[in-house]
């Protein structure tokens, strides 16, 4: 557009602290992921292309793949579903919100998140002491003793994540801004 300038000024940076805590967790939640996700689902990717190839081809798999793309497809889901949550890719029903007025609509959303978030809390604490169990009772994957204390905990983290995107929300909903609830992060 002729005489708009498109680099970024003050005035399109977060305004209160609120807003700079919003804009930092989506800002998280998106980059975890990225390249958590992300990283998870290329190597799912890669070794699941190799480990076809060599079993078809060669009629020699990879020893443990089964154990190595369980364990990648768990930790790409554990950092994925906070994003998910923030974005607006989970299953919602919606069937009562027409019939509600704005102010109940709000409460409704704001008392689903709230039990979400006990929920969550219950869930992040037991994942953490299962990780902790796990560590010392030796729990490890079959063929390759992969340990699985630190994927316990990388789904306490990936959890602990959804219920702060949780939180963030409900401070939208407090705003009057429920429109921007399961907003697509860019």
């Amino acid at each position: 557009m002729p005489g708009k300038s498109t680099r970024p000024s003050s005035a399109d940076a977060p305004s209160s602290v609120q807003d700079r805590l919003i804009d930092s967790v989506d800002r998280t939640v998106c980059q975890v992921a990225l390249w958590g996700g992300g990283t998870m689902l290329l190597g799912l990717m890669g070794l699941t292309v190799v480990d076809v190839t060599l079993r078809y081809l060669f009629n020699a798999p990879i020893y443990g793949a089964r154990d190595v793309s369980k364990l990648m497809l768990l930790a790409m889901i554990a950092l994925g579903v906070p994003y998910s949550a923030r974005t607006g890719g989970q299953v919602v029903i919606e069937f009562f919100s027409r019939w509600m007025g704005p102010s109940l609509a709000a409460s409704a959303e704001t008392g689903a998140r709230a039990l979400a978030i006990v929920v969550l809390g219950i869930l992040v604490r037991q994942l953490w002491r299962c990780g902790q169990d796990a560590a010392v009772f030796g729990e490890a994957s079959l063929a390759l003793g992969i340990p699985y204390g630190p994927f316990y905990r990388m789904l306490a983290f990936g959890m602990l994540l959804y219920a702060i995107v949780l939180v963030v929300e409900i401070m939208l909903i407090f705003r009057g801004r429920m429109g921007e609830l399961g907003l697509h992060v860019d």
